[in-house]
């Protein structure tokens, strides 16, 4: 609600600025003019730019190497076909489970700012999506000077929380052309947006490898922030790189969270040491359930924890021993046969509820740290990043920056090129159907009619499907 609210007063505020300077006379007509001079309108909630200033350059690169933007543009066309195959299935089975199952599958998820999208990962948002329409319309513009089409003129928007841009063609001339010659017009959009998710996918997979001059990974997860609420806050420091946590070993982020996935899924496990050592180092005095769980150490200093503990012999019972050396054990165990080695083994588990753990996580420098709590509580506080830099004058956050660019540029941009491609009403889907059907059906339908009225219940259809979808969405993004 809170970012509704802020979108809607954003909106208000400059649509009251834009009535009152439009009316005050000292700056009215400055501001027209302005406004006029720039190509520059506002409506509710929409800003729209308008030029014709990259017209020049839609024409240079339209007739740069004719041949192979015509061989680019052809390839745009299948991919065009296939994407509006895709999108009509993917949108079919995600409608079919939704009533099949009591919880749906989303595929389709409307993008909100500050709803599932945070605002401190707006600007990859805005930047992305601008990205994406701009390269998209591009597409547009250069296939219609490759296919002697006029360009008008190249316009950016931005609607409520939805950055845009479009492209003005000729329609006398767009409308003469063969459909097949249409089709890579209508088709290069979304060829464009498939190509810009392949790069972002190659630059994604070899980031490690770009960035290895002043950055490495595959050596530990690196912690770049320790919210203020975290257990381990002062004990574990930004910078921190973890080697090992309960006993797993930590290599990157991805090994981070499964580790901590594994605490969960399996039970605590124990420490071998042997009797001897357990009744040495232990320093209880007796002890009384706390809860669900027996407190063996009660007032002793934190570096002690309560174990119970079972010996080769049978003998079980608690003892409070010191947390740091007992969990060094190089043996982990479940119960005391799991134990090698001389004497009466012992296998010593941390005296938790169920649903706490006792972890060590081992740090490439500095001491080990001890954690008791849940887990899950650990990886929600602690920040961590796959990437270590070299020197410590590079800034922590790039290599991460990166990443979550081209995630955003990737999902973004494939959403484009999949959704523009659906067969409904003012989509490109719309008129690549009506140039797909002339192209492919004349010689088997040859009345124009009969495709337009073919054309026009599979638009119906698509329109429905996808409108079906959208609400899907919004009532499963409104239920989270």
């Amino acid at each position: 609600m809170s970012s509704i609210v802020l979108v809607v007063g954003f909106w208000t505020i400059l649509f009251i600025c834009n009535a009152l300077l439009k009316n005050y006379r000292k700056y009215s007509r400055k501001y027209k003019e302005f406004l006029e001079n720039n190509g520059i309108s506002l409506s509710l909630f929409q800003v729209r730019w308008y030029t014709t200033r990259f017209n020049r350059s839609f024409f240079k690169f339209g007739q740069f190497q004719p041949y192979l933007l015509h061989l680019w543009f052809s390839v745009g066309v299948l991919v065009g076909a296939l994407l509006m195959v895709a999108s009509v299935l993917i949108l079919s089975v995600t409608l079919f489970k939704a009533f099949a199952k009591d919880v749906p599958e989303q595929v389709l998820t409307p993008v909100m700012p500050g709803v599932n999208v945070p605002w401190s990962q707006v600007l990859y948002y805005l930047l992305t999506l601008t990205i994406s329409g701009v390269f998209h319309e591009f597409g547009h513009a250069i296939s219609a000077v490759r296919e002697q089409v006029r360009v008008n003129g190249f316009g950016m928007f931005f609607m409520a929380v939805y950055p845009g841009a479009f492209v003005d063609l000729y329609t006398e001339h767009l409308t003469v052309i063969s459909p097949l010659r249409q089709l890579r017009i209508y088709c290069a959009g979304v060829w464009h947006n498939a190509v810009l998710v392949l790069v972002g996918l190659l630059i994604l997979w070899c980031l490690p490898y770009i960035l290895v001059p002043v950055y490495v990974t595959g050596q530990g997860a690196v912690v770049l922030n320790v919210l203020k609420e975290s257990p381990v806050y002062g004990s574990i420091q930004r910078g921190d790189t973890v080697l090992s946590l309960y006993g797993c070993q930590v290599y990157n982020k991805q090994n981070w969270n499964d580790c901590i996935s594994r605490t969960l899924s399996t039970p605590q496990h124990g420490y071998c040491t042997d009797m001897l050592t357990v009744t040495r180092k232990n320093s209880s005095q007796g002890g009384f359930y706390n809860g669900e769980v027996y407190d063996c150490c009660q007032n002793s200093t934190s570096s002690r924890f309560c174990f119970k503990y079972q010996s080769l012999s049978h003998l079980k019972g608690y003892a409070c021993l010191p947390a740091r050396s007992t969990m060094q054990s190089r043996q982990l165990c479940g119960i005391p046969t799991d134990c090698d080695g001389p004497g009466d083994k012992v296998c010593v588990h941390p005296s938790l509820d169920n649903s706490s753990r006792l972890l060590r996580i081992i740090r490439s420098k500095g001491s080990d740290v001890l954690y008791v709590g849940d887990p899950l509580l650990l990886q929600y506080t602690v920040g961590v990043i796959n990437y270590q830099r070299r020197n410590t004058l590079l800034p922590m956050e790039l290599p991460n920056m990166v990443e979550m660019f081209l995630i955003y540029l990737v999902s973004l941009s494939g959403a484009l090129a999949l959704l523009n491609m659906v067969p409904c009403y003012s989509l490109d889907g719309q008129w690549a159907l009506f140039a797909f059907v002339d192209h492919t059906l004349t010689t088997y339908i040859p009345h124009e009619d009969q495709r337009n009225m073919l054309c026009n219940v599979i638009l119906t259809l698509g329109t429905l499907l996808l409108a079906a979808n959208i609400m899907l969405a919004l009532w499963t993004l409104g239920s989270i």
